[in-house]
C-alpha cells in the first residue's frame, strides 16, 4: 500500500468538499469570491502526477482523443444559469481511431409572461462521431475530427426547429508531463439559419488527483460575435470516475453560468 497515495487522496476530499461549501454559499454571496477560489486552485503545484480518465467536459473544447474500444462513457453535468440543464454525453470507442456519440439536454426553463410553456423537457438530440486523425507520441500533438447531427426531436421553445450540423477540427499538445494545449476550429450550421464559426482555447494543468484549467471560447455570426471564458477544475475520485465543478462568464454577452458534473466509464469486455 502506497501511504503518500492514500494520503494525498484523503486531503484531495477533504479539500473538494470545502471547495464545495464556499461555491454553494447564499446566492447573495459575491460572485469575486467565487472566482477567488478557483484561481487559488489555478495557482497550486504538485509533484504527484496521476493518469485522469479523458472527458470532453467540463470545459468548451472537445479533446483530441477517442476512447479505446469497447469503452463506454458517460459524461453529465448540471449547469445553472437562465435555464438550469442537465446535459448527458454518452460515447462509445468503437474501433482503435473512431468513437459514436449520443447528447442530450434536460432543460428546465421559466415561463415568459402570457405564455405557458412546460418544463422541463429534453431538447434537440445530437448524434455524431469522433475519428482520430493523427496521434504522434514523439511531438506529443494529436487531432481528431468530430462531427455531429442535430435532429429536432424536441417540441416548441425546446428545438432549433431544424436540423443542424456541428463540426469541430481538435487539436492539443502536450507541453509537458502535466501541462497540455487544447484548442477546437469548427463551423456550426442549422439548415434554414445562418451559421457561425466557433473557436475554442484551453490550457489544462495536472495537479495530483486534481486538474485545472482556464479557457477561452467564442463564436462569429452575421448576427453576433460572442466571445466568453471559463474556469474550472475535475477531481477523480477513481481511475474510472470523475467530479468537475466550473463557471463562465461573457466579454460581450450574458453568458454567466455555474455547473457541477461526474463522468465515468467502463469497459464492456470485462
Amino acid at each position: 500500500m502506497d501511504l503518500t497515495d492514500n494520503a494525498l487522496k484523503v486531503d484531495g476530499a477533504k479539500a473538494l468538499a470545502e471547495l464545495l461549501l464556499c461555491l454553494s454559499g447564499p446566492a447573495d454571496d459575491d460572485d469575486a469570491a467565487r472566482m477567488k477560489v478557483l484561481l487559488l486552485f489555478l495557482l497550486l503545484a504538485s509533484s504527484f502526477i496521476h493518469s485522469q480518465i479523458s472527458t470532453d467536459r467540463p470545459d468548451q473544447t472537445e479533446a483530441s482523443t477517442v476512447l479505446p474500444k469497447n469503452i463506454l462513457q458517460i459524461e453529465s453535468g448540471f449547469s445553472f444559469d437562465e435555464k438550469k440543464i442537465i446535459n448527458n454525453l454518452f460515447r462509445f470507442g468503437l474501433s482503435k481511431s473512431v468513437e459514436i456519440r449520443l447528447n442530450t439536454n434536460y432543460i428546465f426553463m421559466d415561463s415568459p409572461d402570457g405564455k405557458n410553456i412546460s418544463s422541463p423537457q429534453f431538447g434537440d438530440i445530437e448524434i455524431g462521431a469522433k475519428i482520430q486523425i493523427y496521434k504522434s507520441i514523439e511531438n506529443l500533438t494529436t487531432v481528431a475530427f468530430l462531427s455531429h447531427l442535430s435532429i429536432p426531436t424536441a417540441s416548441d421553445y425546446y428545438t432549433s426547429d431544424g436540423y443542424g450540423t456541428l463540426n469541430r477540427i481538435l487539436i492539443s499538445h502536450d507541453l509537458s508531463k502535466t501541462l497540455s494545449l487544447g484548442y477546437n476550429l469548427g463551423y456550426n450550421k442549422v439548415y434554414g439559419s445562418s451559421g457561425a464559426f466557433v473557436y475554442t482555447l484551453a490550457i489544462a494543468k495536472s495537479i495530483g488527483y486534481w486538474g485545472i484549467y482556464a479557457e477561452l471560447f467564442g463564436e462569429n455570426s452575421r448576427k453576433e460575435s460572442p466571445n466568453s471564458y471559463d474556469l474550472g477544475l475535475t477531481y477523480l475520485l477513481k481511475e474510472n470516475i470523475q467530479f468537475d465543478i466550473s463557471l463562465a462568464k461573457g466579454f460581450n454577452n450574458k453568458t454567466d453560468y455555474f455547473a457541477l458534473g461526474l463522468s465515468w466509464n467502463y469497459n464492456l469486455t470485462k
